[in-house]
């Protein structure tokens, strides 16, 4: 059971780290810079140039 959990929490935490990276560049996201991917979830990016070549990609 302990190791079930752990699995648990480290797959719940990679998550939580994965969505602080901007998807094109790698680096940390900013809050204050997202737009919506084509499955209607949020995506957070490091700086407008990320967002414009991820918005350009997903129109």
């Amino acid at each position: 059971m302990k190791t079930l959990l752990s699995v648990a929490f480290l797959t719940l935490a990679s998550a939580a780290f994965a969505a602080d990276k901007c998807p094109i560049s790698g680096k940390p996201a900013k809050d204050s810079i997202t737009s919506t991917g084509k499955d209607g979830k949020t995506v957070s990016f490091c700086c407008e140039k990320c967002k414009a070549k991820f918005d350009a990609k997903n129109k």
